[in-house]
């Protein structure tokens, strides 16, 4: 049942979040999607359309649905996790509606009106352009992937997590060894050991990972902004960020609410795990959190498109 909260400061129009079928593996897609059932659980018309072109302007008009029709036919099929009440938009959602593109979007494919773009990492980095439309509402996940890109308002704030609770546990079984993930951090690979015999945990499934978290001692991630590191220390395996060479802890932390409990480099591997159990605290406490961001996202789009 959806959470009993005051409407009045949501927006009359339809929120649809532009993003690809549910994929396990990647944060990015997991957060879409997150939004979308969080927002309808709060009772908001929210939906999902995958990135693809509408053809509005060509006329006549039965030429632009041939070639929708086309395009979308082509698509991979998409599907949410069971979890989820992520429903797809249809057409006549999608010519009312205030449309959210992530980062990686370049441009305004679906020739929305209402553009609000949400920063899952810095602006062209992962695709997507480097400069947005001033236009645009702009809301970030991190400060720091907002840093540079003007104006942004700080209180543009837009969080969600789905975090895996269900999978990612401590069995207090014995521990020994270490493992890895690279991800998005390849330019840091030079920084893995010759010899490197950590287990190598990028392909495989959440379950696959806690297997290993739960029996190794050290994650050592490349990536350096992903939940995994979180989900490491959930299962007891102490999770270390590969430092990125000329970016400091204090930098690296900057923006973060959850400062706890991850080590930047093996030098803070002692201090993880003295604060594990603050970062499980404050993990909680982000939750709660989380609601507060989603419903200022709504007022902010409730001013701006009504």
């Amino acid at each position: 049942m959806p959470t009993q909260t005051p409407t009045g400061s949501f927006p009359t129009r339809p929120i649809v979040v532009v993003c690809r079928p549910f994929d396990e593996n990647s944060g990015g897609q997991i957060v879409l999607h997150a939004l979308i059932d969080r927002m309808r659980s709060l009772g908001v018309d929210a939906y999902a359309s995958q990135p693809c072109k509408t053809y509005r302007s060509l006329r006549p008009a039965w030429l632009g649905a041939l070639k929708r029709w086309n395009y979308r036919r082509k698509l991979p099929e998409f599907f949410a996790h069971e979890s989820m009440d992520v429903p797809m938009a249809s057409d006549a959602v999608l010519d009312d509606a205030i449309i959210v593109y992530p980062e990686t979007v370049r441009g305004n494919p679906l020739e929305a009106e209402r553009v609000v773009r949400w920063l899952l990492n810095r602006p062209g980095l992962l695709g997507g352009n480097e400069t947005l439309d001033p236009s645009e509402e702009v809301f970030f996940y991190q400060e720091a992937f907002a840093e540079g890109v003007a104006p942004v308002s700080p209180d543009r704030l837009l969080r969600v997590r789905w975090l895996r609770e269900d999978v990612y546990r401590d069995e207090n079984r014995p521990r020994s060894g270490s493992c890895r993930m690279i991800r998005k951090g390849t330019d840091t690979l030079s920084q893995i050991p010759e010899g490197d015999r950590a287990i190598p945990l990028d392909g495989l499934s959440h379950q696959e990972i806690a297997e290993v978290f739960n029996k190794t001692e050290v994650f050592y991630c490349h990536d350096l902004y992903t939940m995994y590191a979180y989900y490491a220390a959930l299962a007891g395996c102490v999770p270390v960020v590969v430092p990125r060479p000329g970016l400091s802890a204090e930098d690296w932390r900057d923006g973060f609410e959850l400062k706890h409990g991850v080590a930047y480099g093996e030098e803070e591997i002692d201090w993880a795990r003295a604060t594990r159990d603050q970062l499980i605290a404050d993990m909680a406490a982000a939750r709660e959190q989380e609601t507060e961001n989603v419903l200022r996202f709504l007022a902010i789009l409730k001013e701006r498109f009504g």
